[in-house]
């Protein structure tokens, strides 16, 4: 854009001509790629990571996660119901064992919930293009901005120049992206409360036999 005022002096009749020009520049930056594990906490996490630059004030955690997490998490809730064997003359000590795994998962879900309050918003706030084909990539804003005086009887044609230029880079999301962290999100929420349950499931047990 450029916006031109012109003035005429009363010596000589200088034409002096006001010049200001604005260029604003959108970029896509290349990333390298990385190979992420198909579970939705190994993704939110990499989104975490890869936030972490944009928020230098913001202390972004990221999931407690490992390779089967989330299929060994499902299958000792299935097995805790194995501590009610205590009530037909099983030994006491599978309600006990059951109880400290299922709080050992409590703690982590816990610690997925401080995840889910503190993190994911701050993630949350950075733009969702859903045109964007990959999941989340890199912009450079290029801002390029001239301010001049033009003299018509000079020389250069110019008699003062003033030049600035920035840049911006942010990260967005598209959203397939934004699904897989509120999947996360929700998953660990639910996991949450599944071992709470599971935990006073056995509890029970222990306490009655």
């Amino acid at each position: 854009m450029s916006d031109r005022d012109r003035l005429v002096t009363s010596a000589g009749r200088t034409e002096v001509e006001r010049v200001r020009y604005k260029e604003v520049k959108v970029e896509e930056v290349k990333s390298n790629s990385v190979t992420l594990r198909d579970e939705m906490h190994a993704r939110a996490n990499h989104y975490i990571k890869e936030s972490r630059p944009y928020f230098p004030n913001e202390k972004l955690r990221t999931y407690i996660d490992c390779p089967y997490f989330l299929r060994l998490a499902r299958i000792l809730f299935c097995a805790s119901f194995f501590g009610a064997l205590v009530a037909s003359g099983g030994s006491k000590i599978i309600p006990v064992f059951f109880l400290v795994a299922c709080l050992l998962f409590f703690f982590i879900y816990c610690q997925h919930e401080r995840v889910n309050q503190k993190s994911l918003p701050v993630v949350y706030k950075q733009p969702v293009l859903t045109s964007q084909r990959s999941l989340n990539a890199f912009y450079e804003v290029t801002v390029t901005e001239l301010d001049g005086v033009a003299l018509q009887n000079y020389q250069a044609g110019v008699g003062f120049v003033q030049l600035s230029h920035g840049k911006i880079e942010f990260q967005a999301f598209n959203r397939d992206a934004m699904k897989s962290m509120s999947d996360s999100k929700c998953h660990s929420r639910l996991m949450l409360v599944l071992f709470v349950m599971a935990s006073a499931y056995n509890c029970y047990f222990i306490a009655t036999y």
